[in-house]
């Protein structure tokens, strides 16, 4: 997949005939580059928290499941929350790595998904900063909350970065594994699910195929809202139950934001314009050229949150459409930002090496490889990620004044901020 493009439909379209896609630019199975080098490093985070994680298997009873019809929807979700610090804390990268590495059909997946750093992340060579069950720190309110969905053929901890960053600034982020969306999720029962694609019919026109498709894409986006719904629902219902919910009583449901990536974005958005309990919205760099940056349903909802849509700068040659749908793409994004509600804005990031997988931790793992940048660029690109993403939820959820959107023009020249809402 082109490292630029972004765009969850034309990675839809293409997945569904079955073609290799996945949310980022993957590295060749046959790249050398990491086995000589010295191995990845997730990079400290740079707040006062340590980083706890705990998963749990949640049903949802209400939906059945899409494949397997004697199922109702299942998901993991891992719950990434502050801790006390701890130098050199060490944890797992993917947990049920080596499970899913025993299995030999997803063993060969994965290794084509990874490369040649998929054997150091089952070893845990290369880890995270999350130490599991580990107790939740104390700091006499609960902690906003925030729930991450990831792009179409990722998976959460690809986000371990992102992540681990507002954790320890004080933020629980909810990380759903979207099952059949997600290129592999590891359930507690042994079960390793892993992403589905979808055929048309065969014998369908063109015309027919096209709208085939396009209801495909409105059933993705709203099942992964749906999930998103879901774990909001179970955190309410759970609260109160230490007994089943670790982290009960120690989140503030007055406090929530859905946030996503790619696919992950419009399943985040779509939950917005559904829900009120979600408080703010982030979007990142999930617009879907030809069509439309936010999601757009016959119910005619939009979003009553502040939303932040925090995109990589792409040349018009690389965002997957011609001169005349790139134009009406950016003609309905426009309208459809207008329409936010105030404190909502706009972010266009300029700095060298941006690209779509840039919000995730692949350039970091395949640094210097397939055309991504070297480290310290990498490095760059994510603290201007986190920078902004942090700094909105501090304003929305927290009602901190925030300079990265107080002026006109941003304190960050490698930035673009344009103020919608009104």
């Amino acid at each position: 997949m082109p490292m630029n493009s972004r765009f969850f439909v034309t990675i839809l379209l293409v997945c569904l005939f079955g073609a290799p896609v996945a949310f980022a630019q993957q590295p060749s199975a046959s790249s050398s580059g990491t086995a000589s080098a010295a191995l990845p490093q997730i990079p400290s985070p740079s707040g006062p928290f340590g980083i706890g994680r705990i998963g749990f298997h949640w049903i949802d009873t209400s939906r059945p499941d899409k494949y397997d019809p004697k199922r109702q929807r299942d998901l993991m979700i891992y719950f990434w929350y502050p801790t006390s610090k701890s130098a050199g804390a060490k944890g797992q990268y993917l947990p049920g790595a080596a499970q899913m590495d025993a299995q030999p059909e997803v063993h060969k997946l994965m290794s084509v998904e990874f490369g040649n750093i998929w054997a150091p992340v089952v070893s845990g060579q290369i880890s995270s900063h999350a130490i599991d069950n580990a107790p939740i720190a104390s700091s006499g309110a609960p902690f906003p909350v925030v729930t991450f969905s990831h792009g179409l053929g990722g998976m959460g901890f690809e986000y371990t970065v992102l992540i681990e960053d507002l954790v320890s600034h004080g933020y629980v982020v909810a990380g759903i594994d979207h099952t059949y969306t997600a290129k592999a999720v590891w359930f507690p029962d042994g079960r390793v699910v892993t992403q589905r694609n979808d055929s048309p019919p065969a014998g369908l026109s063109q015309s027919e195929r096209m709208k085939w498709m396009m209801k495909q894409v409105s059933i993705g986006i709203s099942e992964g809202a749906a999930d998103v719904r879901f774990v909001i629902d179970r955190m309410t219902q759970l609260n109160r139950d230490k007994q089943q919910f670790a982290l009960a009583g120690a989140i503030d449901l007055k406090r929530i934001a859905a946030m996503g990536h790619s696919a992950g974005a419009e399943f985040a958005a779509r939950a917005c314009q559904q829900d009120s309990r979600i408080h703010a919205c982030v979007d990142l760099d999930g617009g879907m050229v030809p069509f439309a940056a936010l999601p757009i349903y016959d119910d005619d909802r939009t979003m009553r949150q502040p939303l932040l849509f925090l995109e990589a700068y792409h040349p018009d040659n690389n965002m997957g459409g011609t001169p005349d749908q790139i134009a009406e793409y950016k003609k309905v994004k426009e309208q459809q930002l207008q329409a936010l509600r105030p404190g909502s804005y706009d972010v266009v990031l300029h700095s060298p090496g941006i690209a779509h997988p840039s919000f995730s931790d692949w350039p970091l793992l395949f640094h210097g490889q397939d055309g991504f940048p070297e480290t310290p660029i990498v490095l760059h690109n994510l603290d201007l990620i986190t920078q902004f993403i942090r700094a909105f939820l501090d304003m929305t959820l927290l009602g901190e004044k925030q300079p990265l959107f107080d002026g006109h023009t941003s304190p960050v020249p490698e930035a673009i901020v344009t103020a919608y809402g009104h």
